[in-house]
């Protein structure tokens, strides 16, 4: 299929949390820290607030939580250190072992980006802190729902096919019904997404266990699983 404008012979679709980064463990080690600053019962306020956040926008937005949990805290100082320990986080100790081999290797054989759900803020800032824009060239994007936008990603990024590589089977099944002939699917079985039973409409095109496993895929045989 031949396209003189084509950034390579192939646009690999990658997501962030807990498909290249363990967010399951971020999170986790987030909610250890807040609770030794702020005790359980404030903590427990304010993940309710993350959760109805998260709700109302359809996306984790921490900046947004910060800003509804502010009048719940004694001070100004308490508040700049839960924003430090959330925006400063050290993001790079959470990629996923092998997740930077393998997007080393997809450089060499095709064209890597990270498509990643997400607010304007913290979303990029842990993307890029955690080396991960950096191991993508610094092609990366950030949607609320990314399977509203394909059309876009596919508008910037022209290549013969796509490879969306995500840990939740339902973007994976969007993305196919959308367009069989153009994108091939792969279900990285990472994190409590990754792992809960697929009961979508379309399976998976590809199952890995771990995002390093990416490496042992082939670009002849990724193509074969797209539509005639």
């Amino acid at each position: 299929m031949a396209n003189p404008g084509a950034v390579g012979p192939a646009v690999f679709i990658l997501d962030c949390d807990d498909t290249l980064l363990d967010n399951d463990a971020l999170k986790d080690d987030l909610d250890t820290r807040l609770r030794a600053l702020l005790g359980g019962p404030l903590v427990a306020r304010f993940w309710q607030v993350y959760e109805a956040v998260r709700a109302e926008t359809g996306a984790v937005d921490y900046p947004l939580t910060l800003a509804r949990f502010r009048p719940a805290l004694p001070n100004e100082t308490t508040l700049a250190q839960i924003h430090a320990l959330i925006m400063d986080y050290p993001f790079a100790t959470c990629v996923y072992p092998g997740a930077l081999d393998a997007l080393a290797h997809l450089r060499a054989i095709a064209f890597p980006a990270i498509v990643s759900d997400g607010d304007s803020v913290y979303q990029p800032r842990k993307i890029a802190r955690s080396g991960l824009a950096a191991a993508v060239d610094g092609h990366v994007l950030i949607y609320v729902h990314k399977e509203e936008h394909l059309d876009e990603v596919m508008a910037r990024w022209p290549a013969p096919f796509y490879v969306m590589v995500d840990d939740k089977a339902r973007i994976l099944s969007a993305t196919k019904q959308l367009h069989p002939d153009r994108f091939v699917t792969v279900h990285v079985r990472q994190g409590h997404y990754g792992r809960a039973p697929d009961r979508f409409p379309i399976a998976p095109d590809l199952t890995i266990a771990r995002i390093a496993d990416l490496r042992a895929l082939d670009l002849a045989d990724l193509r074969s699983h797209l539509a005639s």
